[in-house]
């Protein structure tokens, strides 16, 4: 497997880094609920230090003002009133379930009515009334006191339950510290345990390597490598080092055995001399013995006239066709040919099917016969049909399709040569096996008309401008699609 033991070596990293975060995160989860507790004493008791400052700031300007009438007591009561007012709409006005929050709530109350009598007590001594003004002064003062018994009541509340918080957090602080220490002395374990695993792992079999290297240096080729079952970038090493070991021994052998050779080397002339005399005449039976392809074109012309000499017209005809089919055949495979030519062997060759196979196969053919007159490479449907029937309707007793089309493409660049069969389909590697064949960089020809030669033949010939298509599902039939460039030499 590839990069194996480097995965190895990062999954060791984040099971550490993992155990190490878990305790980093506990210990700030921990931190950060007594800093809550602390950050809740603050805030609420902010809040009321200021209400408590503005209230007595309110009281004191107000008390100045109604003595005095001095405008500047008046200003001042004005600025912490409305202070006072606007810290009092940030309180708590609905009723919940919550003493804290009830508390809030008639704190609310207590300050709207202090404001409403300090108001009233201030409109009354413009007035000159000064019945009015002291009454409402007295409710002010009453109101002032409610209020403070409230502010402390909730101070004291705040402190008991930033208090409790406190002391929940201070109970289990032992118990944090100990998870804390336990969490980092699993991490320390763990990672020893992985390293000191993972560097036997390593290292051992790079010193058996290296024994077995120095053993080579001395001339001990035959030193015995222990083996290394991993599948890993060491027994890639491993395997490679084997090989090579077995290569130099064998080049070692191979020289002595050359040392032997070159003493009998008169002897292996005279057999030499004796064997190619033989072979001579052995290529020369087998030139006499072989059988001429056009010699058999001829024979079958014969065959043919011999039919119609008989009036065996089925004969006569079948010899004709294939007599005609051979004929095609022989040329060489990477001319061109017009379209009709090409469509003209395929039928040869599915007249020759159906009388090998009567109806267990059936054939279409749709043609657009403006493409007849454009060239296309020699030989590339008769393949075609072949490998349907070879090995997409072979295991069909009846009922297996064929359809082959010729067509333009709209764009009008390309003519499209097609071949359809309704068998069992290719696999998926096979058609990238197979088209492989257009991505080969050597220029060696192939031998055979198969599938694979096709689409050689057709990137070829057409300096890659054609290509071919496979287009299949398994158990569905198959289609391949050649698409030849309308001016080949253009």
């Amino acid at each position: 497997m590839k990069h194996r033991l480097r995965n190895r070596i990062v999954l060791n990293s984040m099971v550490i880094l993992f155990i190490l975060s878990v305790v980093m995160i506990y210990t700030a989860i921990s931190s950060m609920e007594l800093s809550r507790s602390f950050d809740l004493l603050l805030q609420n008791n902010l809040v009321l230090k200021d209400i408590c400052k503005n209230l007595d700031e309110t009281q004191k300007n107000l008390t100045a003002y109604l003595r005095a009438k001095n405008s500047e007591s008046l200003k001042e009561y004005i600025r912490y009133a409305s202070n006072l007012q606007v810290l009092a709409g940030k309180l708590n006005r609905e009723i919940k379930d919550d003493q804290l929050l009830l508390l809030e709530r008639n704190l609310a109350i207590l300050l709207d009515n202090y404001l409403v009598s300090t108001d009233n007590a201030v409109q009354a001594k413009r007035g000159r009334n000064v019945a009015v003004y002291v009454g409402q002064y007295d409710e002010a003062k009453k109101s002032e006191g409610l209020i403070k018994f409230l502010l402390e009541k909730m101070n004291t509340l705040y402190l008991d339950e930033a208090l409790s918080s406190f002391m929940g957090y201070r109970n289990n602080i032992s118990l944090v510290l100990f998870l804390n220490l336990l969490l980092i002395l699993l991490a320390f374990l763990v990672s020893s345990i992985f390293m000191m695993r993972y560097s036997s792992i390593i290292t051992e079999p790079l010193e058996h390597l290296s024994e077995t290297v120095k053993a080579v240096e001395r001339g001990d080729y035959s030193y015995n490598l222990p083996p290394y079952e991993d599948d890993d970038e060491i027994g890639t090493l491993n395997q490679a080092f084997k090989r090579m070991q077995k290569s130099i021994q064998n080049a070692f052998e191979e020289l002595n055995k050359k040392a032997e050779l070159e003493k009998l080397l008169l002897e292996q002339k005279m057999q030499m001399l004796d064997y190619q005399h033989k072979l001579k005449d052995a290529e020369l039976l087998a030139l006499q013995t072989q059988i001429n392809p056009h010699f058999l074109y001829n024979t079958l012309s014969a065959g043919w006239q011999l039919a119609l000499a008989e009036q065996d017209e089925t004969t006569a005809e079948f010899l004709e066709k294939l007599a005609d089919f051979i004929r095609y055949v022989l040329k060489p495979t990477n001319r061109f040919v017009p379209i009709a030519e090409e469509l003209d062997c395929a039928q040869k060759y599915i007249w020759l099917l159906k009388l090998r196979f009567a109806d267990r196969y059936q054939f279409d053919i749709d043609v657009d016969e403006r493409a007849l007159v454009y060239e296309t490479p020699a030989l590339v449907l008769q393949p075609l049909i072949e490998n349907a029937i070879t090995h997409g309707l072979h295991d069909l007793e009846q009922g297996g399709r064929v359809s082959i089309s010729v067509q333009l493409d709209d764009a009008g660049r390309f003519i499209r040569l097609a071949v359809a069969d309704t068998g069992k389909g290719m696999k998926k590697d096979d058609i990238e096996a197979a088209m492989k064949a257009a991505k080969m960089d050597d220029n060696s020809e192939h031998s055979g008309i198969g599938l694979f030669n096709v689409i050689r033949r057709v990137t070829l010939s057409t300096a890659g401008r054609g290509h071919v298509a496979i287009e299949s599902t398994e158990g569905q039939g198959s289609k391949v699609i050649i698409s030849i460039p309308m001016e080949l030499h253009g």
